[in-house]
């Protein structure tokens, strides 16, 4: 079983264009243990099973930035497990983000608030066995720059100890 790793962005994910101007952006990579899970049930997963702590660092985060006029954006595990991919529209919420594009290798969501614009890829490698997160973040303004400042780091631990459920 491999641990989650740091990686380069598939080439033809749909995030791979708009990377180039961004602020921040980096991608990280895990061999799932089950070869076929599709990249809808590897998003459920990683969103329905996070670690608790993560879900606690989200419940914290949305306290504060709701007092600072930003988007409270709920939990991951926003997500209705019950609900097959191909009930959800572009524009749906899919935990907490907007559903931007779905292919059967790639799915995008995002946020676009005040600060900065977030968009996460997930994607499915089936020759390698990879699945693949991938974040960009586009900066809006001084706020999104000192905001980044604590997500950086924690975004580094957030995205693999998210990615392990997908090893056992």
């Amino acid at each position: 079983m491999s641990s989650p790793f740091l990686s380069s962005m598939p080439a033809d994910s749909r995030l791979q264009s708009c990377s180039r101007s961004a602020d921040f952006h980096d991608s990280w990579s895990v061999h799932p243990v089950d070869p076929g899970i599709t990249t809808f049930a590897a998003l459920q997963a990683v969103f329905m099973r996070s670690p608790r702590w993560i879900a606690n660092a989200m419940a914290l985060r949305n306290k504060v930035v709701s007092k600072l006029g930003l988007k409270d954006l709920g939990g991951f595990d926003k997500l209705n497990p019950e609900k097959p991919l191909s009930a959800y529209r572009i524009g749906d919420r899919l935990g907490i983000f907007t559903l931007l594009s779905v292919s059967e290798e790639e799915i995008v969501m995002g946020d676009d608030d005040k600060h900065l614009q977030v968009q996460v890829s997930v994607y499915r490698d089936w020759q390698q066995n990879l699945v693949t997160v991938s974040t960009v973040v586009h900066v809006k303004n001084w706020f999104g720059h000192l905001y980044m400042l604590p997500v950086k780091p924690a975004h580094r631990r957030i995205v693999p100890a998210t990615l392990r459920v997908l090893t056992r």
